[in-house]
């Protein structure tokens, strides 16, 4: 029931041919690599490289059209990245580009839409794709949350989702973005999510995804409330025999947690705000640090090694050291034999002794700007990049290290990390990105991972349950197969001769397995329980009728259950002697937010709403209402009516001063229609808005177009209370004539 919300086009720029079964040994498909640690084993790689090019200038190739802020990877001889995509222009989104990895020749690339996200342009592209060698495919997640399953050899969506509108995951705070990462038959994402019933306060949660289908596996989280998004990358490592997915999160806490069952192991708390670096695995210990306020005392920033031992619910984490007032935010470590190397915010490193966590050797510069790259770790080398275009390739030296080589690109800026695959550097610029290495390398062979589970012998009795598909939505009348898989205390899956009894609470009925949504017209939040001997798992679905929909609150406790991203930041309260919908100003970092009535596969429907400002501390709130991706928003302080679709980019808005009064009940109506003209696909947007008690206008007040439409979308709301409430009621959707 879910499709995308927008036309995805596909250039496909050069012909290509190139298995998709599995990944060369030296590739990188991570952005920290395939051991997920920042080390290469590649060999032959320079110490020294011109960016001006030159016989003997180590620079293979550079390409401008691939400058961004995204860490690249490489996966069957080709780089992939994400970009913006015709910046500047009312055709502005992003892109995922599939590259030559020998000649930077751009081979396809594949467009989409950012919508209903505060993200600036300018942080487009802040994460990275992930490459599954076993199938060839790629997954990208977008800066306004839209991820994707894309083949690597073609370009083609295999499928999408828009997270933001069916999950509620948050996308703001400058553009802060997650990392996918495959595990096995997953593809696991995270973010703060703001959802529905029991999960509808912010939480940092992670959802495993059927890399095949896009099914939801699992769907868990980690703490209510947390201080920040984040964006650190989670690493897959097995520690005691045990798969872990470890990674830092936005409650300032590094957690562990089983990749196939997505249940936390353990966490430690590590700062006051979330965690942006990347922790490093190596074998049994974490190493983790933060640039923020620590939990006690007055200081900035901390490192710390943690050892993770046990099993299952025995699974810990123990302090073995920690420096604080080390200031290190964005890079990552990396660990070459018994030393980490650190970069703090500042451009300088640190080496230390892993075992004791002493100095052995402190700020050597590197740079004189912002760290935000990670440093690679090869061939004997450490190579940097920093914000302001500065390089530096160091090698390790018996006190420490030593820089031997060191420059700068004017007008350039390094906020992705440098990787190597296959004989080659790559150095991803704002500007440009620059291959860098000697022509004849060779690509190093694979290394054998000492990381093995135990066997699943060893411990055959199941101890979780889990319930697939574990979200949906689903129309009345609407079937869903379900299925109860068993896994041991390791989080491995295993077998049982024991009868599944599947139980739906809040509407509908089983036949077996088979799960049929209620035929009525009712929005309804419903709970499936599988039940497998003494042990149970659980999954939800909402059930959504079609068009048309009418909210009036005059009953209601509460938002509707169903809508994703309500309840937490509004209430019922009685307006005017009637019951309203409130969206209240003590939500903190929640005041400005959005939530999304239904599904996302909508398109062509007009939703209206009344409206109401209150007027506090002289200011006033904003007001919107969301169809198809697009906004018809009152703005309060700036007394404007404005229809938009990216609020910071404005590529296709349209605005005109709108006085309104406050403590005054309007009415709010926004129609979006397709339309085909010749061999293109438009969107076109109508508004209204007029006082309540006056009769509707029969011209729209406000009309928009957009030639990179946004095909269907979730009906909305969207509202900035942060100064002000505001009130709705008597909402309705209904489908065009």
């Amino acid at each position: 029931m879910i499709k995308h919300c927008f036309q995805t086009i596909v250039l496909t720029v050069v012909a290509v041919c190139c298995g998709a079964s599995t990944a060369d040994a030296a590739d990188w498909p991570y952005w920290r690599g395939p051991a997920y640690d920042g080390t290469s084993p590649e060999t032959g790689l320079p110490d020294d490289w011109d960016p001006k090019g030159g016989e003997d200038s180590q620079l293979l190739w550079k390409n401008e059209d691939l400058g961004g802020r995204c860490s690249p990877i490489v996966m069957n001889d080709r780089v992939y990245t994400i970009l913006r995509s015709e910046p500047g222009t009312k055709r502005e989104g992003e892109k995922v580009v599939c590259t030559d990895a020998k000649s930077g020749e751009i081979l396809w690339e594949n467009s989409f839409n950012v919508w209903l996200s505060d993200v600036p342009d300018t942080r487009v592209g802040w994460s990275s794709v992930v490459g599954d060698p076993e199938t060839g495919n790629v997954y990208a997640l977008g800066v306004c949350d839209y991820f994707m399953c894309l083949n690597g050899e073609t370009g083609e969506t295999i499928w999408s989702l828009p997270l933001h509108e069916q999950f509620g995951m948050l996308s703001t705070y400058g553009g802060r973005t997650n990392f996918p990462i495959i595990a096995d038959d997953l593809v696991i994402i995270s973010g703060i999510i703001i959802n529905y019933g029991d999960r509808a306060k912010p939480n940092h949660r992670f959802i495993g995804f059927d890399k095949l289908t896009g099914q939801v596996v699992w769907f868990n989280g980690t703490r209510d409330l947390p201080d920040d998004t984040t964006y650190s990358a989670p690493s897959l490592v097995t520690i005691d025999g045990q798969k872990q997915l470890i990674v830092g999160a936005g409650d300032g806490a590094v957690w562990g947690l089983q990749p196939r069952t997505g249940k936390p192991l353990w966490h430690y708390d590590l700062s006051r705000r979330g965690l942006f670096a990347t922790p490093l695995v190596v074998g049994n210990r974490v190493f983790a640090s933060h640039s923020e306020e620590n939990n006690s005392g007055t200081s900035m920033g901390a490192v710390v090694a943690l050892e993770v031992s046990g099993t299952g619910d025995d699974t810990a984490a123990k302090e073995l050291w920690k420096i604080e007032g080390l200031v290190v935010g964005r890079s990552a470590p990396v660990a070459i034999g018994d030393r980490l190397y650190v970069i703090d915010d500042r451009c300088k490193m640190y080496v230390i002794d892993i075992e004791t966590g002493e100095f052995i050797q402190e700020r050597v510069t590197l740079g004189d700007s912002r760290q935000w790259a990670s440093m690679l770790a090869a061939d004997g080398k450490l190579y940097v990049l920093t914000e302001n275009g500065r390089w530096a390739i160091a090698t390790p030296t018996e006190d420490g290290v030593e820089v031997v080589n060191k420059g700068r690109i004017r007008n350039e800026a390094f906020n992705a990390s440098p990787i190597a695959a296959n004989g080659r550097l790559y150095f991803p610029g704002q500007s440009a990105l620059y291959c860098v290495g000697n022509a004849d390398a060779k690509a190093a062979e694979a290394v054998a991972s000492e990381d093995t589970e135990a066997p699943v012998e060893q411990h055959p009795e199941p101890t979780w349950v889990q319930v697939v598909p574990a979200e949906a939505t689903v129309a009345p009348g609407e079937t869903v197969q379900f299925e109860a898989r068993l896994f041991n205390a390791l989080g491995q899956p295993v077998s049982s001769d024991k009868e599944v009894e599947f139980k739906a609470t809040g509407g509908g009925s089983f036949d077996g397995q088979t799960y049929t949504a209620a035929e009525d017209d009712q929005h309804r939040a419903v709970t499936i329980t599988a039940t497998v001997g003494d042990l149970q798992g659980q999954s939800r679905l909402r059930a959504i009728p079609p068009l048309p929909w009418s909210f009036d609150f005059d009953e209601a406790d509460d938002a509707p259950e169903t809508w994703i991203g309500a309840r937490y930041r509004h209430v019922i309260r009685t307006v005017d002697g009637s019951p309203a919908l409130v969206k209240i100003t003590t939500i903190p970092k929640g005041a400005r937010s959005r939530a999304f009535m239904g599904p996302s596969d909508l398109a062509d429907y007009t939703i209206s709403v009344d409206a109401r400002g209150q007027r506090q501390d002289n200011k006033l709130p904003d007001i919107g209402i969301t169809a198809q991706g697009y906004v018809l928003e009152l703005q309060g302080e700036n007394q404007q009516l404005q229809i938009y679709t990216w609020p910071t980019q404005l590529r296709m808005a349209s605005t005109l001063d709108f006085p309104w009064q406050e403590d005054t009940w309007y009415r709010m109506k926004l129609k979006a229609e397709t339309q085909q003209e010749g061999d293109a696909t438009v969107a076109l947007l109508y508004g209204k808005v007029w006082p309540k008690d006056q009769p509707e206008p029969k011209e729209w007040t406000i009309t928009a177009r957009d030639e990179s439409p946004n095909l269907t979308g979730s009906p909305g709301l969207t509202g900035n209370a942060k100064s002000a409430e505001l009130y709705l009621d008597n909402l309705q959707v209904t489908a065009n004539d």
